[in-house]
């Protein structure tokens, strides 16, 4: 992928790889089986017939269910169906997504109690760790991610990061408090063939890898989960001309191999660096520029070629329609870009402005491939609550 293609205000956010196919409406298996398994429904989860609408039904947090093995994709989301019926529940609800946390972690079961977690009070900086649907608001009105249960465990969605993977547990049991590790589609492991082999890690203020002070012995074995190219391996914007140098991510660490001093399992998808870095999106028609808040910037961004860097996306209540819906906020900060002003009177006229603090509809683009995919950070009832208080 070119860099001068790609629009982002940042690129310092966390890796993130996912097995989702490309965006589209269509249904397709993603991978076979035979057998149903029994899994625990981690959050509350909305079931979805096979185009992505509700059936109405809900399945509760802690409840048993029997679902087929292979995966479905509805709309680039992940789903499994139950067993028997002509219902769908997103995986993410049930096997989680894995997140990096980016600030040390308490455990709460309450907005002002307390818990542990695996037997931690405290999940530490640079933890990977699983964390299940969309976030809850409590009463204090912060933000939690679920990350076990039946007894009630959560940390502040302030304190981790991006979705790295989403797990993906094919096996004939189930989630409940969290004991068993999720395995993503995405991991190998690797047995270093080079003696003394440096280890490499992404420091402050760098974008590529750097050299650490630790070694490890040929025949050293690994669990890594993803494999790239690009700025962060440091082989260049657009990876190794040979497509040959590449960089692995020891899973669970903060650090870095090259595949050169490995031997893998199995071969990874060489992922670019802007693939792990960010979310993208692509505008094929001329889309609407919104604030935080629902209301029209009465600008709209023209149909174009680019990819966007986005940074989150979330549900906002949207007062002229009554209804809250999926919005990405754009990674810019005042770039000027080229869009339609619409004027008091309805019109459009052709300029360039600056387009800061702007959000656009979910419904209005597409995910770009090459991007991370992300989970809503609230619930549309969240954001309805949130807009009326």
């Amino acid at each position: 992928m070119k860099k001068n293609k790609i629009i982002m205000a940042s690129v310092a956010a966390l890796m993130a790889v996912s097995p989702l196919a490309a965006f589209g409406s269509q249904t397709h298996t993603i991978q076979a089986a035979d057998n149903s398994i029994k899994k625990t429904v981690m959050h509350n989860s909305i079931a979805y017939d096979k185009n992505g609408n509700s059936t109405g039904a809900k399945y509760y947090a802690y409840n048993k269910i029997n679902v087929d093995q292979s995966l479905i994709t509805i709309k680039g989301n992940l789903y499994y169906k139950i067993t028997g019926k002509n219902q769908y529940l997103k995986i993410t609800n049930i096997d989680g997504v894995t997140r990096r946390l980016t600030h040390n972690a308490y455990v709460y079961s309450s907005s002002t109690r307390r818990t542990s977690h695996n037997g931690s009070w405290v999940l530490t900086k640079g933890q990977v760790i699983t964390t299940y649907g969309g976030s809850y608001k409590f009463r204090n009105g912060k933000s939690y991610f679920r990350v076990g249960g039946p007894n009630k465990q959560y940390i502040r969605t302030s304190n981790v990061g991006n979705v790295i993977n989403t797990n993906y547990n094919p096996t004939n049991r189930d989630t409940t408090n969290n004991s068993q590790s999720t395995t993503s589609a995405q991991e190998t492991t690797v047995t270093v063939t080079i003696s003394n082999t440096t280890l490499y890690t992404v420091k402050d203020g760098y974008e590529a890898v750097q050299p650490t002070n630790k070694r490890v012995k040929k025949g050293t074995t690994f669990t890594v989960d993803r494999l790239e190219q690009g700025t962060r391996a440091d082989t260049g914007t657009d990876g190794d001309d040979d497509g040959e140098l590449a960089i692995y991510h020891i899973k669970g660490t903060n650090y870095w191999i090259y595949n050169t001093a490995v031997k893998a399992a199995k071969q990874l998808p060489v992922q670019q660096y802007y693939k792990t870095n960010t979310s993208m999106i692509t505008m094929s028609k001329p889309v609407e520029v919104y604030n935080a808040d629902g209301t029209s910037q009465n600008i709209i961004i023209k149909k174009n070629d680019m990819i966007w860097g986005v940074k989150n996306l979330s549900y906002i209540w949207v007062a002229k329609d009554n209804k809250a819906e999926l919005f990405y906020r754009l990674s810019l900060n005042g770039q000027y870009r080229s869009v339609y002003r619409i004027t008091s009177d309805g019109s459009r006229i052709s300029d360039r402005l600056p387009i800061k603090d702007a959000y656009v509809k979910a419904s209005d683009v597409e995910i770009d491939p090459d991007g991370i995919t992300l989970t809503p950070s609230n619930t549309p009832a969240e954001a309805e609550a949130a807009a009326k208080k």
